[in-house]
């Protein structure tokens, strides 16, 4: 009898499991077309719930931060993907989101921090790779004080971008950041772009 009792509590709880996991996914795809159509405030509930109805869900927190991002929730959005890279700090999406929502706030550093995280895990993620050289690129807080670009993040952005070209030589976002690099660094953007190819 006991061993019974035990077969159903455990059968119910899996069965309202798989259930709450339908929930999540519906509640997600809700949430997402939602931010497709630009209504984040609309977007909120809906993945608030699937992240209630799923806590390991990294793509709900990270759908969910997006929403708060567009809503210039910035701190709602980095604490939001911040428990996200806690569920697995192997998936780059939180990173890279993370990454997005410290350059809208002027963080460069530490979006640079992220993107090179991203590129750690993921050697050949080309999104890491542009965004990380449009970002060495921004100006930043220097160690003199100063604002501005130093030669070591054009570099550095000319090396990422270097790399995106050569892994995706049609990607036309690629070969105009790195034109830009170049010329900010003093080369001829067209003589060493056609060199990469």
């Amino acid at each position: 009898m006991r061993r019974q009792l035990l077969a159903m509590l455990a059968l119910a709880l899996l069965t309202a499991c798989g259930d709450s996991g339908k929930k999540a996914q519906e509640h997600l795809a809700a949430g997402q077309k939602l931010l497709e159509q630009g209504k984040y405030e609309a977007a909120l509930p809906e993945l608030q719930q699937a992240v209630e109805q799923d806590r390991d869900s990294i793509d709900a927190r990270v759908a969910l931060g997006r929403a708060y991002r567009s809503l210039k929730r910035y701190d709602d959005a980095l604490d939001t993907f911040r428990a996200a890279k806690k569920i697995d700090r192997y998936v780059v999406a939180p990173h890279i989101a993370s990454a997005l929502t410290r350059i809208e706030t002027g963080q460069i550093e530490m979006a640079i921090d992220e993107l090179n995280h991203v590129i750690e895990l993921e050697p050949k993620n080309l999104q890491a790779k542009i965004l990380l050289g449009r970002v060495s690129m921004m100006p930043y807080r220097q160690p003199d004080g100063t604002v501005g670009v130093s030669k070591a993040s054009l570099e550095r952005a000319e090396m990422n971008l270097e790399s995106a070209v050569r892994s995706a030589p049609d990607n036309a976002e690629a070969q105009r950041e790195l034109a830009l690099a170049y010329e900010k660094l003093g080369k001829k953007p067209e003589s060493e772009v056609k060199e990469l190819l």
